[in-house]
Protein backbone atom coordinates (compact mmCIF):
# COMPACT_ATOMS: atom_id res chain seq x y z
CA UNK A 1 0.00 0.00 0.00
CA UNK A 2 3.03 2.47 0.79
CA UNK A 3 3.89 1.48 -3.22
CA UNK A 4 0.76 2.48 -4.21
CA UNK A 5 0.92 5.73 -2.64
CA UNK A 6 4.59 6.60 -3.47
CA UNK A 7 3.17 6.23 -6.97
CA UNK A 8 0.26 8.52 -6.70
CA UNK A 9 2.42 11.11 -4.84
CA UNK A 10 4.98 11.06 -7.70
CA UNK A 11 2.18 10.95 -10.62
CA UNK A 12 0.70 13.65 -9.04
CA UNK A 13 3.95 15.46 -8.46
CA UNK A 14 4.58 15.03 -12.18
CA UNK A 15 1.38 16.27 -13.85
CA UNK A 16 1.37 19.79 -11.60
CA UNK A 17 4.97 19.98 -12.99
CA UNK A 18 3.34 19.68 -16.61
CA UNK A 19 0.32 21.81 -15.72
CA UNK A 20 2.78 24.93 -14.50
CA UNK A 21 4.37 24.89 -17.84
CA UNK A 22 3.08 27.39 -20.57
CA UNK A 23 2.00 26.14 -23.40
CA UNK A 24 3.06 28.18 -26.36
CA UNK A 25 -0.03 28.85 -28.85
CA UNK A 26 2.72 27.74 -31.60
CA UNK A 27 2.62 24.10 -30.03
CA UNK A 28 0.09 21.70 -32.00
CA UNK A 29 -0.58 18.40 -31.04
CA UNK A 30 1.15 15.54 -33.32
CA UNK A 31 1.14 12.54 -31.08
CA UNK A 32 -0.62 10.85 -28.19
CA UNK A 33 -0.35 7.45 -26.56
CA UNK A 34 -1.26 5.58 -23.95
CA UNK A 35 -0.47 2.32 -22.34
CA UNK A 36 -1.27 0.33 -19.14
CA UNK A 37 0.82 -2.35 -16.84
CA UNK A 38 -0.82 -4.42 -13.89
CA UNK A 39 -0.16 -3.49 -10.89
CA UNK A 40 -1.34 -4.61 -7.41
CA UNK A 41 -5.18 -4.93 -7.92
CA UNK A 42 -5.26 -2.37 -10.76
CA UNK A 43 -3.25 -0.74 -13.65
CA UNK A 44 -0.52 1.95 -13.80
CA UNK A 45 -1.32 4.08 -17.02
CA UNK A 46 1.13 6.28 -18.92
CA UNK A 47 0.26 8.33 -21.16
CA UNK A 48 2.84 10.80 -23.18
CA UNK A 49 1.35 13.50 -25.63
CA UNK A 50 4.14 15.30 -28.15
CA UNK A 51 3.57 18.80 -29.06
CA UNK A 52 5.59 20.41 -32.12
CA UNK A 53 6.57 24.37 -31.68
CA UNK A 54 6.09 25.66 -35.50
CA UNK A 55 7.57 28.61 -35.37
CA UNK A 56 10.48 27.17 -33.55
CA UNK A 57 10.71 23.92 -35.25
CA UNK A 58 10.89 22.04 -31.97
CA UNK A 59 9.12 19.12 -29.96
CA UNK A 60 8.06 18.98 -26.29
CA UNK A 61 6.58 15.56 -24.95
CA UNK A 62 4.45 15.55 -21.43
CA UNK A 63 4.12 12.21 -19.51
CA UNK A 64 1.11 11.55 -17.21
CA UNK A 65 0.81 8.62 -14.65
CA UNK A 66 -2.65 7.70 -13.16
CA UNK A 67 -3.65 4.55 -11.12
CA UNK A 68 -6.76 2.78 -11.64
CA UNK A 69 -8.04 0.53 -8.71
CA UNK A 70 -9.89 -2.50 -9.74
CA UNK A 71 -13.09 -1.49 -8.28
CA UNK A 72 -12.83 1.56 -10.81
CA UNK A 73 -13.15 -0.28 -13.94
CA UNK A 74 -16.41 -2.20 -13.28
CA UNK A 75 -17.91 1.86 -13.50
CA UNK A 76 -15.82 2.93 -16.11
CA UNK A 77 -17.60 2.82 -20.11
CA UNK A 78 -15.70 0.34 -22.21
CA UNK A 79 -15.86 -3.39 -23.19
CA UNK A 80 -11.68 -3.61 -22.84
CA UNK A 81 -11.91 -2.73 -18.96
CA UNK A 82 -14.58 -5.50 -18.20
CA UNK A 83 -14.68 -8.13 -17.13
CA UNK A 84 -10.84 -7.98 -16.32
CA UNK A 85 -8.42 -10.23 -14.60
CA UNK A 86 -5.69 -9.03 -11.86
CA UNK A 87 -3.56 -11.40 -9.29
CA UNK A 88 -4.00 -10.71 -4.93
CA UNK A 89 -2.56 -12.14 -2.05
CA UNK A 90 -5.07 -13.11 0.82
CA UNK A 91 -2.86 -12.72 4.00
CA UNK A 92 -4.31 -13.40 7.29
CA UNK A 93 -4.42 -16.13 10.48
CA UNK A 94 -5.58 -19.29 10.33
CA UNK A 95 -7.54 -20.72 12.97
CA UNK A 96 -9.60 -24.25 13.31
CA UNK A 97 -12.36 -25.00 16.20
CA UNK A 98 -14.60 -28.05 17.48
CA UNK A 99 -14.29 -30.74 19.27
CA UNK A 100 -12.36 -29.96 22.90
CA UNK A 101 -10.00 -32.85 22.51
CA UNK A 102 -8.15 -30.98 19.90
CA UNK A 103 -5.03 -29.32 20.58
CA UNK A 104 -5.75 -25.59 20.77
CA UNK A 105 -4.21 -23.49 18.32
CA UNK A 106 -2.82 -19.88 18.58
CA UNK A 107 -4.06 -17.07 16.95
CA UNK A 108 -1.34 -15.08 16.69
CA UNK A 109 1.28 -17.84 15.87
CA UNK A 110 -1.35 -19.52 13.25
CA UNK A 111 -1.60 -18.03 9.45
CA UNK A 112 -3.27 -18.24 6.41
CA UNK A 113 -1.71 -17.18 2.72
CA UNK A 114 -3.36 -17.61 -0.44
CA UNK A 115 -2.07 -16.41 -3.92
CA UNK A 116 -5.31 -15.82 -6.19
CA UNK A 117 -5.98 -15.19 -10.01
CA UNK A 118 -8.73 -13.28 -9.89
CA UNK A 119 -11.52 -12.99 -12.92
CA UNK A 120 -14.05 -9.50 -12.38
CA UNK A 121 -17.42 -10.00 -14.66
CA UNK A 122 -19.75 -7.19 -14.07
CA UNK A 123 -23.39 -7.92 -14.04
CA UNK A 124 -24.87 -4.24 -13.92
CA UNK A 125 -23.75 -1.08 -12.00
CA UNK A 126 -23.79 -2.04 -8.79
CA UNK A 127 -23.37 -5.63 -8.88
CA UNK A 128 -20.42 -7.64 -10.00
CA UNK A 129 -19.21 -11.56 -10.07
CA UNK A 130 -15.60 -12.26 -8.96
CA UNK A 131 -14.11 -15.54 -9.75
CA UNK A 132 -11.00 -17.04 -7.69
CA UNK A 133 -8.73 -19.73 -8.71
CA UNK A 134 -5.71 -20.20 -6.40
CA UNK A 135 -3.53 -22.08 -3.51
CA UNK A 136 -4.03 -21.18 -0.32
CA UNK A 137 -1.45 -22.34 2.45
CA UNK A 138 -2.50 -23.24 6.08
CA UNK A 139 -0.12 -23.13 9.22
CA UNK A 140 -2.15 -24.78 12.20
CA UNK A 141 0.43 -23.40 15.53
CA UNK A 142 -0.51 -25.18 18.62
CA UNK A 143 -0.52 -23.26 21.75
CA UNK A 144 1.53 -26.13 23.85
CA UNK A 145 4.92 -26.71 22.52
CA UNK A 146 4.74 -29.63 23.66
CA UNK A 147 2.43 -31.31 21.75
CA UNK A 148 3.60 -33.20 18.43
CA UNK A 149 1.22 -34.40 15.78
CA UNK A 150 1.85 -37.85 14.35
CA UNK A 151 0.03 -39.89 11.87
CA UNK A 152 -0.64 -43.27 13.99
CA UNK A 153 -1.85 -46.55 11.98
CA UNK A 154 -5.75 -45.62 12.50
CA UNK A 155 -5.57 -41.99 13.49
CA UNK A 156 -3.64 -38.43 13.89
CA UNK A 157 -2.15 -39.03 17.40
CA UNK A 158 -1.20 -35.80 19.75
CA UNK A 159 1.85 -37.11 21.91
CA UNK A 160 2.75 -35.60 25.04
CA UNK A 161 6.79 -34.12 24.23
CA UNK A 162 9.63 -32.70 26.28
CA UNK A 163 11.59 -29.23 25.10
CA UNK A 164 8.91 -28.59 22.85
CA UNK A 165 9.67 -24.84 21.10
CA UNK A 166 7.38 -24.89 17.95
CA UNK A 167 5.08 -27.38 16.79
CA UNK A 168 2.02 -27.58 13.99
CA UNK A 169 0.32 -28.40 11.44
CA UNK A 170 -0.05 -27.45 7.87
CA UNK A 171 -1.72 -27.51 4.85
CA UNK A 172 -1.90 -26.74 1.00
CA UNK A 173 -5.33 -26.35 -0.98
CA UNK A 174 -5.68 -25.14 -4.61
CA UNK A 175 -8.99 -23.38 -4.34
CA UNK A 176 -11.50 -22.30 -6.54
CA UNK A 177 -13.93 -19.56 -5.53
CA UNK A 178 -17.48 -17.39 -6.87
CA UNK A 179 -18.24 -14.55 -4.78
CA UNK A 180 -21.04 -12.31 -5.96
CA UNK A 181 -20.61 -8.77 -5.11
CA UNK A 182 -22.28 -5.39 -4.49
CA UNK A 183 -20.09 -2.33 -4.35
CA UNK A 184 -21.69 1.76 -3.84
CA UNK A 185 -19.65 2.84 -6.79
CA UNK A 186 -16.59 4.46 -7.39
CA UNK A 187 -14.08 3.72 -5.56
CA UNK A 188 -17.19 2.94 -2.71
CA UNK A 189 -17.83 0.38 0.18
CA UNK A 190 -18.23 -3.11 -1.41
CA UNK A 191 -19.59 -6.31 0.14
CA UNK A 192 -20.28 -9.84 -0.98
CA UNK A 193 -20.25 -13.62 -0.17
CA UNK A 194 -19.92 -17.01 -1.60
CA UNK A 195 -18.79 -20.65 -2.05
CA UNK A 196 -15.11 -21.56 -2.41
CA UNK A 197 -14.11 -25.53 -2.70
CA UNK A 198 -10.55 -26.71 -2.69
CA UNK A 199 -8.26 -29.82 -2.89
CA UNK A 200 -5.43 -30.62 -0.40
CA UNK A 201 -2.09 -30.59 -2.58
CA UNK A 202 0.05 -31.30 0.60
CA UNK A 203 0.43 -31.60 4.49
CA UNK A 204 2.36 -32.60 6.89
CA UNK A 205 3.40 -31.82 10.73
CA UNK A 206 6.16 -30.41 12.14
CA UNK A 207 7.79 -30.75 15.92
CA UNK A 208 10.74 -28.16 17.13
CA UNK A 209 12.35 -29.02 20.11
CA UNK A 210 15.83 -28.42 22.40
CA UNK A 211 17.83 -31.69 22.89
CA UNK A 212 21.41 -31.23 23.12
CA UNK A 213 20.59 -28.24 20.11
CA UNK A 214 17.73 -27.35 18.53
CA UNK A 215 16.36 -29.99 16.78
CA UNK A 216 13.15 -30.57 14.18
CA UNK A 217 11.05 -33.51 13.64
CA UNK A 218 9.01 -33.59 10.03
CA UNK A 219 5.82 -35.99 9.78
CA UNK A 220 5.69 -35.66 5.52
CA UNK A 221 2.51 -38.17 5.57
CA UNK A 222 -1.03 -36.97 4.44
CA UNK A 223 -1.88 -36.35 8.76
CA UNK A 224 -5.20 -37.99 7.74
CA UNK A 225 -6.19 -34.15 6.53
CA UNK A 226 -9.43 -34.21 4.37
CA UNK A 227 -8.60 -34.25 0.61
CA UNK A 228 -11.43 -31.76 -0.33
CA UNK A 229 -12.41 -28.85 1.84
CA UNK A 230 -15.55 -26.48 1.16
CA UNK A 231 -17.19 -23.77 3.20
CA UNK A 232 -18.05 -20.08 2.59
CA UNK A 233 -16.20 -16.80 1.62
CA UNK A 234 -17.12 -13.14 2.57
CA UNK A 235 -15.33 -10.17 1.65
CA UNK A 236 -15.56 -6.04 2.67
CA UNK A 237 -13.83 -3.39 1.06
CA UNK A 238 -13.92 0.42 1.05
CA UNK A 239 -11.32 2.63 -1.11
CA UNK A 240 -8.22 0.33 -1.75
CA UNK A 241 -8.53 -1.65 1.77
CA UNK A 242 -10.33 -5.48 1.16
CA UNK A 243 -11.03 -7.71 3.58
CA UNK A 244 -11.91 -11.77 3.59
CA UNK A 245 -13.27 -14.18 5.85
CA UNK A 246 -13.33 -18.25 5.12
CA UNK A 247 -15.06 -20.47 7.30
CA UNK A 248 -14.64 -24.28 6.00
CA UNK A 249 -18.01 -26.32 6.15
CA UNK A 250 -16.36 -29.76 5.92
CA UNK A 251 -13.69 -30.97 9.14
CA UNK A 252 -9.84 -30.60 8.42
CA UNK A 253 -9.29 -34.11 9.35
CA UNK A 254 -11.03 -37.32 7.89
CA UNK A 255 -13.87 -38.75 9.39
CA UNK A 256 -12.83 -40.92 12.32
CA UNK A 257 -9.18 -39.88 12.33
CA UNK A 258 -8.65 -36.97 13.97
CA UNK A 259 -10.69 -34.49 15.76
CA UNK A 260 -13.84 -33.12 14.18
CA UNK A 261 -12.65 -29.23 14.27
CA UNK A 262 -12.99 -26.50 11.08
CA UNK A 263 -10.78 -24.14 10.08
CA UNK A 264 -11.30 -20.62 9.56
CA UNK A 265 -9.18 -17.81 8.25
CA UNK A 266 -9.63 -13.88 8.05
CA UNK A 267 -7.45 -11.25 7.35
CA UNK A 268 -6.70 -8.65 4.29
CA UNK A 269 -6.56 -8.30 0.39
CA UNK A 270 -3.28 -7.40 -1.14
Amino acid sequence: MKKVSLILLTALFLQLSYTLQAQDKNEVLVEENESKVAMFKGNLKFQTRTYEDQSQNRNRTNVDFSYEHSSEAIYRDGKNLIPRSYFTIDLGKGIWQGEQAAPDVRVWGSWMVGLNMVRQMKVSNQFYVKGIAGVHFHNFKFADDNIQAVKGNEAIEFNERAGGVKSKVAASYLTLALIPKISTGHNGFRIGAGPYAGYRLGGRGKFVYQDNGRNKDFDRSDMFLENLRYGMRGELGISWLDFFFNYDLNHVFQSNRGPEVNAMSFGIIL
